[in-house]
């Protein structure tokens, strides 16, 4: 029976750990506001269509995994407020969005 208790609590820290770990991963994520454009046609930030936001520093970011629903106001006159992990590549900033939404 004691076997047993100290299995079961060395699987409930070891589950504790885990998920404390898991979450730690979130510290590295920022939120940007910024007016949202195409990354090709409005900032030529690339040669493909996309959705990026332009912040009021004038650094331009694009999402990762924009959905339908970005792209289709990328050409809005309209706020972007995006949470995520920014990264960098060539020189251009990358945002992978865990939440996007549009600001009214």
């Amino acid at each position: 029976m004691k076997k047993l208790i100290a299995l079961v609590a060395a699987m409930i820290l070891s589950v504790t750990c885990i998920a404390r770990a898991d979450g730690g991963s979130k510290t590295n994520e920022v939120t940007l506001l910024g007016k949202i454009g195409c990354s090709s046609c409005t900032y030529g930030v690339s040669t493909q269509c996309g959705v990026s936001l332009k912040t009021a520093d004038g650094k331009i970011y694009t999402l990762t995994k924009p959905t339908k629903e970005l792209m289709d106001a990328r050409h809005n006159d309209a706020t972007l407020k995006v949470t995520g992990v920014v990264s960098e590549k060539d020189g251009k900033l990358f945002v992978d969005a865990s939440k996007a939404e549009l600001q009214k």
